[in-house]
């Protein structure tokens, strides 16, 4: 939860900026795939 003028959306705003959301998102699609891979036998 944030309030419109609080720390935290300040915070995730700047975030924002900078793609960190893209990153992220790519970071778990990568451990997923990885995950997926190594289940199958693959690695």
């Amino acid at each position: 939860m944030t309030s419109p003028a609080g720390t935290t959306i300040s915070a995730i705003r700047e975030l924002e900026k900078h793609g960190v959301r893209h990153a992220l998102i790519a970071a778990l699609e990568a451990a997923r795939d990885r995950s997926r891979e190594l289940a199958s036998g693959q690695g």
